[in-house]
């Protein structure tokens, strides 16, 4: 049986990027996944929805590149939100993965 859930998230990002919105506005999107699925199944979902509810209007931010830059930020905290509350380890460490930034090894060679 699905699981439905609904992420409240802050729109603090688009506050410190365009000064257009008020500190207090906020949206819902809905998460639905079956906990028996395949994780990269319900993560692609997860950022369907997320990219869905995070679109904005470029004429109400100041261009494209605001667009942009607004749509991001709202994918990354909504799809990190939406993960933690799923308390699926598995899923948990499918986003952490994908998100953290790589670590670039640099090898010494002995001459």
């Amino acid at each position: 049986m699905p699981s439905l859930f609904k992420t409240l998230i802050a729109a603090s990002a688009l506050v410190a990027l365009t000064g257009a919105a008020s500190a207090d506005e906020t949206f819902i999107a809905d998460f639905e996944f079956t906990p028996d699925a395949p994780v990269d199944v319900t993560y692609a979902n997860f950022e369907k929805t997320a990219k869905k509810a995070c679109r904005v209007e470029s004429r109400m931010v100041g261009g494209i590149a605001a667009r942009v830059q607004i749509e991001k930020l709202c994918r990354e905290h909504l799809m990190t939100d939406a993960v933690a509350a799923t308390k699926m380890d598995a899923l948990i460490a499918y986003h952490e993965g994908r998100t953290l930034p790589e670590t670039k090894l640099e090898l010494a060679s002995r001459n």
